[in-house]
């Protein structure tokens, strides 16, 4: 009622810090966070560096102005996710697994995707890169894309599969490795002198993926291509929209010919705003039949670049059925069912099967993975300089 009286209406958000893998709610009344304006996330940036890390909320008046935090564990909100245990999942047991404490943070790419190092078995160390999800209604597209990442054959022009990562406790499985390439990605790194030689492996592993796996990549850009160091190879990534034909992922518009057409386009061009539209809005030819401004540094004359894009496109669209295969990934391993109260006549009371809350399940004495992490700042504190 005090806040009632104090704010009106009173509006309530979640929000994940990625950086920490933090919730925190954030209250206030409408006439400062209006539904759907998103302004709660300025308010959390504000006042983030001066919260304790036990803060699970903060209340803010109608200026902005932080009126009150509270650490107390009712208002908690942060979700527990139901991780398979390895164990239990026959189609990744022919998978290397590594345990989450054998692996070393170095650097925090994006969200849920961080730089790691461990020694192998060898006493050789390796960089990779781990994924993971600690949202519940994003964790089978983790499962996909985990499935997906393992089952590609190795290739000359994907980053490989490297390891199921699984937590220490139970050994749930919670993400996975791939190797790391370093260099940047052509979207980081604008500066390369791009290579005619790189085009032909992109449209030959494109067709690789389209012709003989059935499977799309769906998200073909300057961001998700590196180049091997060690063997000057281009090399593709992230599979976390790959879907085939069919299946409940699968966007038409966002087809893989269209897909090279524009980084083509956009590497040499540095220009992207041909994709910064709804994609079926997106029409590749008008790049095709349009003039390009060359800004990037090119290994051959961009005549012969074109050239092969407009034979590549062609063949494709004559004959280039995509291959229909059938999805063999698994379902998501349900959990056991978890009785967390009983109602007035003894009939046992089950929590959601997928996701959990933290506080509930540390109330019931479950075990729970423990996702957060201090700052990036104090994780990574820059040098200090006399």
């Amino acid at each position: 009622m005090a806040n009632e009286a104090l704010f009106g209406d009173l509006h309530t958000t979640n929000i994940i810090d990625w950086d920490q893998r933090r919730w925190y709610t954030i209250n206030g009344s409408t006439k400062f966070l209006p539904p759907e304006e998103g302004r709660e996330i300025d308010v959390l940036k504000r006042y983030i560096d001066l919260l304790a890390q036990n803060v699970h909320s903060i209340t803010v008046d109608d200026e902005g102005l932080l009126v009150s935090v509270s650490s107390n564990p009712e208002d908690d909100q942060t979700q527990i996710i139901h991780y398979p245990r390895y164990s239990k999942v026959p189609s990744l047991q022919d998978c290397p697994i590594i345990r989450l404490s054998e692996l070393t943070e170095l650097d925090r790419l994006g969200p849920e995707v961080d730089l790691m190092s461990y020694v192998d078995g060898s006493g050789v160390p390796r960089r990779v890169v781990f994924k993971y999800n600690i949202i519940a209604q994003w964790i089978r597209h983790i499962w996909k894309e985990l499935h997906l990442t393992k089952s590609i054959p190795n290739h000359p022009h994907i980053v490989p599969f490297d390891r199921v990562v699984v937590e220490d406790d139970e050994s749930r499985i919670i993400g996975f490795t791939t190797r790391y390439i370093p260099g940047g990605t052509f979207d980081a790194n604008k500066n390369r002198v791009f290579r005619l030689l790189w085009l032909q492996q992109l449209t030959a592993v494109v067709d690789y993926l389209n012709l003989e796996l059935g499977l799309i990549h769906q998200d073909i850009a300057p961001r998700n291509l590196v180049v091997d160091p060690d063997t000057n190879n281009l090399q593709l990534f992230d599979f976390d929209r790959a879907a085939r034909v069919g299946e409940p992922d699968y966007i038409p518009e966002r087809d893989d010919v269209k897909g090279v057409t524009f980084t083509l386009y956009e590497i040499i061009t540095q220009d992207n705003h041909f994709r910064q539209v709804p994609f079926h809005e997106q029409d590749p030819q008008v790049v095709l039949d349009g003039e390009w401004t060359v800004k990037t540094q090119l290994d051959s004359d961009i005549s012969l670049f074109r050239n092969h894009l407009d034979d590549w496109v062609r063949q494709r669209r004559e004959g280039g059925d995509i291959v229909h295969l059938h999805s063999d990934t698994p379902d998501l391993c349900p959990p056991t069912p978890c009785i967390t109260s009983h109602a007035e006549g003894g009939e046992p009371i089950y929590e959601s099967p997928f996701v959990r809350m933290r506080f509930s399940a540390l109330k019931l004495e479950q075990n729970v993975f423990d996702w957060e992490r201090p700052p990036y700042q104090k994780a990574y504190p820059k040098p200090q300089h006399e």
